[in-house]
């Protein structure tokens, strides 16, 4: 088989989408890890500082979607997660409290698949996540939290 091609040739788009998400959550996984064990060389405030950051993005993403209450804030991550990455995630509730059920996290399935992580890594990276939802929940007035039951995370956003 040449290695070479010597035309200019249109690259077409063709996985499918069970190997876009798995691609698109292990690209994010090797990137979230790369980033967390660089920062980690500097120290909790350039953490707090990459948190601080990515969480602006995302609420910045959810009001423009038109987010405003609980179940718009369950409904529009929830969607995010599964079309990005195919998390597989139920949703219920109404306007004034609504809840995210992780049957299975495609992210944090690809992060402990390429991170490699200790279990003090893996426990940062829950507070990680715990902290996220609360300044998430913050910036649209709500309570968020995190509750994890065995492999299930369940996120639970309050007015």
């Amino acid at each position: 088989m040449s290695t070479a091609i010597l035309q200019k040739t249109p690259v077409e788009a063709k996985w499918n989408t069970q190997k876009l998400h798995e691609e698109t959550a292990t690209l994010f996984a090797r990137q979230m890890v790369a980033t967390m064990t660089t920062l980690a060389k500097y120290g909790p405030e350039a953490q707090q500082e990459l948190m601080k950051n990515i969480v602006a993005g995302k609420v910045e993403h959810f009001k423009a979607a038109g987010v405003q209450t609980p179940i718009d804030l369950v409904r529009a991550m929830a969607e995010s997660e599964a079309n990005l990455f195919g998390s597989k995630i139920q949703i219920v509730g109404d306007e004034k409290k609504a809840e995210m059920i992780y049957d299975q996290c495609a992210c944090w399935n690809a992060i402990q698949k390429v991170g490699k992580l200790t279990p003090e890594q893996e426990e940062a990276m829950g507070k990680n996540f715990e902290a996220k939802v609360r300044l998430i929940g913050q910036a649209f007035g709500l309570k968020g939290e995190v509750k994890f039951e065995g492999e299930t995370a369940i996120v639970t956003f309050t007015k």
